[in-house]
């Protein structure tokens, strides 16, 4: 695989049989992020720099997107 991850919309619409993208929603990767800063916040309090937080966030985004398309 070379390149980034395919960022894909997190919650895409079905038009019939096709999948239908509407509007700048949120991705994948922001979605990811979401849920690992979450995890972050619950195992380490806001003990950190938000700023530290997110990059660490969406490192761990940026790792899950890898292996997702490793397996593919």
């Amino acid at each position: 695989m070379s390149g980034k991850p395919k960022n894909e919309f997190a919650f895409p619409q079905l038009e019939g049989d096709r999948l239908k993208w509407w509007g700048h929603g949120m991705t994948l990767r922001d979605y990811m992020a979401g849920y690992s800063l979450n995890a972050l916040i619950q195992a380490h309090g806001i003990v950190m720099r938000p700023e530290e937080a997110a990059r660490i966030a969406y490192t761990y985004a940026d790792a899950m997107l890898t292996e997702r398309e490793a397996k593919k």
